[in-house]
């Protein structure tokens, strides 16, 4: 009976946190929580709850106390890891982010001896997680590996292949999903870890970590707006991302609505855009450059931003690479953002250049 009890008031407080109701969700686990302490379950549903709420501190209280009934429970370390992140608590909030990783990605690995800072000399296999804004996001720190007397390979998306030859002449780039035999390697580590063993020097990060290449394409396309002084606004609305998009993704000319039609011209950074937004943006009187593939073609989007006057974008890999760029960026979040953009500040530690708005 107790256990039944138990059941239905942790479907109660995530039914109405689904709703939106998050106080009285909190309220229905925190009274299942006093009921039945023993439960880790109703501390992990405690601990999400705080997160949408934004109390991180009480999130990773109620982690903690879930992980001290069930040591070996990797999702609420990844969520652990992910609230101490926010809170920029990075040492500790590292440590529990490993759990980021699944157990067959692990076993590929693991079979290649850990890089740490003070390893020995020798080869060292980079591998490649999550999207391609979290590979420039985490590439803002990998200038560091150069003080190494080490022989770094890269595991990327291969779109970046370019922009890393012109930055990083030094580093190896090897196309993500390339059979990778693990006895070329003395070491590996997955590039997320550049946050691990560098977020002491995130301060040290410059306004403009990366530059692009100049395409002539791009330049001719760009040219006659150039001549007659019209300002570039390089722009991006959508999120693919299958988990978070929707709540990330704004409409188009919910971003331009403070943007003058008759001295700016729209650069679509959006990859797989709707045509009705392109001709929405035409009809409030825009001039849009549109010609570029902007998710293959990576070079042509990193030079298009290299361009811009200025980028207005939500979170998606445009922030990333704008932010990278140095070219002053607008950036558009929803109220619970994602950890790479911090809790409070209305700037970013990763992009000195970048303006966070909240929508």
């Amino acid at each position: 009976m107790q256990e039944q009890d138990l059941i239905e008031r942790q479907k109660k407080a995530l039914n109405l946190a689904r709703e939106g109701q998050l106080e009285a969700a909190l309220d229905t686990i925190s009274q299942a929580v006093r009921d039945y302490q023993s439960s880790s379950l109703s501390y992990f549903i405690k601990g999400r709850i705080h997160d949408e709420l934004l109390e991180y501190e009480a999130s990773v209280a109620s982690y903690k106390k879930c992980l001290s009934r069930d040591k070996n429970n990797k999702k609420v370390k990844f969520y652990l890891g992910l609230a101490l992140l926010t809170l920029e608590q990075f040492d500790e909030g590292c440590r529990y982010y490993e759990a980021r990783h699944d157990i067959e990605t692990l076993k590929k690995f693991g079979v290649i001896k850990k890089w740490f800072p003070k390893s020995s000399r020798g080869k060292v296999l980079i591998w490649a997680e999550q999207g391609i804004g979290d590979e420039i996001m985490f590439l803002q720190l990998i200038r560091h590996l150069e003080e190494f007397h080490h022989e770094f390979y890269l595991e990327c998306d291969k779109r970046l292949h370019g922009v890393l030859e012109t930055n990083y002449p030094w580093l190896n780039v090897i196309s993500r999903g390339t059979n990778i035999i693990p006895t070329e390697f003395e070491y590996q580590f997955p590039m997320g870890d550049l946050l691990r063993h560098f977020h002491k020097k995130i301060p040290e990060i410059s306004p403009l970590t990366l530059k692009a290449n100049d395409l002539s394409e791009v330049n001719l396309s760009l040219e006659k707006y150039i001549k007659r002084g019209v300002s570039l606004v390089g722009m991006s609305w959508l999120s693919m991302n299958a988990e978070y998009g929707l709540r990330r993704s704004r409409p188009v000319d919910s971003l331009c609505k403070h943007l003058n039609p008759e001295n700016t011209a729209i650069v679509n950074l959006q990859y797989l855009v709707p045509n009705e937004d392109i001709e929405k943006l035409r009809s409030l009187g825009f001039d849009v450059i549109d010609q570029f593939d902007c998710y293959n073609d990576i070079n042509s989007v990193f030079a298009l931003i290299s361009k811009c006057n200025k980028i207005i974008t939500i979170d998606n890999s445009v922030a990333h690479f704008a932010g990278a760029l140095g070219i002053e960026t607008e950036l558009w979040l929803p109220a619970l953002q994602n950890w790479r953009w911090g809790l409070e500040s209305d700037k970013s530690y990763w992009y000195p250049n970048l303006s966070i708005k909240h929508f």
